[in-house]
């Protein structure tokens, strides 16, 4: 599918939609809630879902830049990382949540199974690359 401008148009609504789905319901206080289940909110901030965010709101902006409220969001998320959810201890990464006021779970690993610095990568490699087109 990637390269097919045909799928790129079928899914343009689709993505647009869910991004000011995702904007509207889930941002706020400069970050991303984890999830809504059955109307219940889990206010954690979650470290890849902070990244993902960056990527997807600056996505959203890059194919709409009259939407500048997503480049905002984008760069608000990445302020919220870099002051809550870096470990700013050395040698270390990035805490796997932190609360809905931004105190880290201290009994949370920094790296297990399941947490590892995949997304933090992928999203400074990414935002990389698009701010240097």
């Amino acid at each position: 599918m990637l390269g097919d401008e045909a799928h790129a148009t079928e899914w343009a609504p689709i993505i647009a939609d869910l991004t000011a789905e995702v904007y509207r319901a889930a941002y706020y206080n400069d970050s991303l809630s984890n999830e809504c289940e059955k109307g219940v909110v889990d206010k954690k901030r979650v470290w890849w879902v902070q990244a993902e965010a960056v990527v997807g709101f600056y996505n959203q902006y890059e194919k709409t830049p009259e939407h500048t409220k997503y480049l905002e969001a984008a760069e608000h998320i990445w302020g919220f990382i870099k002051e809550y959810v870096i470990d700013k201890r050395e040698g270390s990464e990035w805490f796997m949540h932190v609360d809905d006021n931004g105190k880290p779970d201290m009994t949370q690993p920094i790296v297990e199974p399941w947490k590892c610095p995949y997304h933090n990568g992928r999203m400074c490699m990414e935002m990389i690359r698009r701010r240097e087109r």
